[in-house]
C-alpha cells in the first residue's frame, strides 16, 4: 500500500559536490500512522508541516510539530518522525549537501541540537520551496536550474535562521551587534587586504567613531585594527613568496605602492627579508 496519499518529487540532476546544492525537494501527505525511521540520512534534509502535526525524534528527544514548524535532519543522526494518527500532517522538504552546509547550518543557529524552528511563515517558505523545483524542472539546463535552485535554497535558510536569530533576549542585542559589526570589520580586512584601507575609512563603513572601533576590536581580538591588517597582510605575502611572482608583484597584491615599504614592513613581521624568506623556502 502507498505510504503517501499524495506525493510529488523534484530532482536535481546536476548537483555539486563540493558546494552547497539542493538533492531534491517535495511534498506530501502521509497515510496516517506513517513513519519513518529509526534511521540514519547521508544529506540534509528540512521538513516543513503544512497541515496536521506530528513528532520528531533526534538525539534522544521528541519535538511535537504542528502547522509552521519546521526539523532539519543531519546527516548520520539517528533520526524518526511519525505523523499524528488523528490529525496527520502534510509536509515539504527538501533535501540537501554540501561540505560548507553543516558549518553555514551552525552560523544560523540551526545545530542537531537545536533543530526545530517554530512558526515559520508559511506563505514564504512555500513560494521559496515552489521556487526550488521550478529551478529543478528546467531540463534545457540542468547547470544553470542548479545555481538557481542553490540560490533558493540560502534564502529559505536565511528564513529560517531568522527565527533563530530573532529570538534573542533584547538586552543581549546591542553586545551582539557590536561583535557582529566587529567581525564585518574582519571581513573587509581579510577581503580587501590588497586594498588601501584606513581605519577612518573602515569605521566610516560600519558607522563607528575611529576610537569607539578601536577599542571594541582590540577587545574582540586582542590588537587594534591596523595591526590585525598588517598581521593579514603579512600572512598572505608568506603565501605569495612560494609562488613566482615577484616581490614588487607582491607588493601590490597585499596593499603596498612601495616595494621597499613592503619589505621594511615584512622585515619587522618576519624577521627577514621577502628574498631571503624565499630562499628559506
Amino acid at each position: 500500500m502507498d505510504s503517501h496519499n499524495t506525493h510529488s518529487l523534484s530532482l536535481n540532476t546536476a548537483p555539486l559536490k563540493d558546494e552547497m546544492s539542493v538533492l531534491f525537494a517535495g511534498k506530501g501527505q502521509p497515510v496516517s500512522g506513517h513513519f519513518i525511521g529509526p534511521a540514519v540520512h547521508d544529506y540534509f534534509l528540512i521538513h516543513i508541516v503544512l497541515e496536521g502535526e506530528g513528532v520528531f525524534e533526534t538525539l534522544g528527544k521528541a519535538y511535537t510539530c504542528v502547522v509552521g514548524d519546521a526539523f532539519v535532519i543531519f546527516p548520520d543522526i539517528l533520526v524518526k518522525y511519525e505523523g499524528s494518527k488523528i490529525n496527520p500532517w502534510t509536509y515539504t522538504w527538501v533535501g540537501f549537501s554540501g561540505e560548507v552546509v553543516e558549518s553555514a547550518l551552525r552560523s544560523i543557529g540551526i545545530t542537531p541540537d537545536n533543530a526545530v524552528i517554530r512558526e515559520c511563515s508559511l506563505p514564504v517558505i512555500q513560494r521559496m520551496i515552489r521556487s526550488i523545483r521550478k529551478s529543478m524542472d528546467k531540463k534545457n539546463s540542468p547547470a544553470l536550474g542548479n545555481m538557481e535552485a542553490s540560490g533558493w535554497l540560502r534564502l529559505l535558510l536565511h528564513e529560517l535562521g531568522g527565527k533563530h536569530i530573532g529570538g534573542l533576549e533584547q538586552e543581549s542585542i546591542p553586545e551582539s551587534h557590536s561583535y557582529r559589526q566587529i567581525d564585518q570589520a574582519i571581513r573587509l580586512m581579510t577581503l580587501q587586504y590588497g586594498q588601501q584601507l584606513s581605519i577612518e575609512g573602515i569605521a566610516r563603513t560600519l558607522g563607528y567613531h575611529r576610537a569607539h572601533l578601536t577599542r571594541l576590536f582590540k577587545e574582540a581580538t586582542g590588537l587594534p585594527p591596523m595591526q590585525y591588517l598588517l598581521k593579514v597582510r603579512m600572512k598572505k605575502a608568506e603565501e605569495l613568496l612560494r609562488t613566482e611572482l615577484t616581490v614588487a608583484q607582491i607588493a601590490t597584491s597585499v596593499g603596498y605602492n612601495d616595494p621597499l615599504f613592503f619589505t621594511k614592513q615584512f622585515r619587522k613581521w618576519s624577521g627577514q627579508s621577502p628574498t631571503s624568506f624565499r630562499k628559506s623556502l
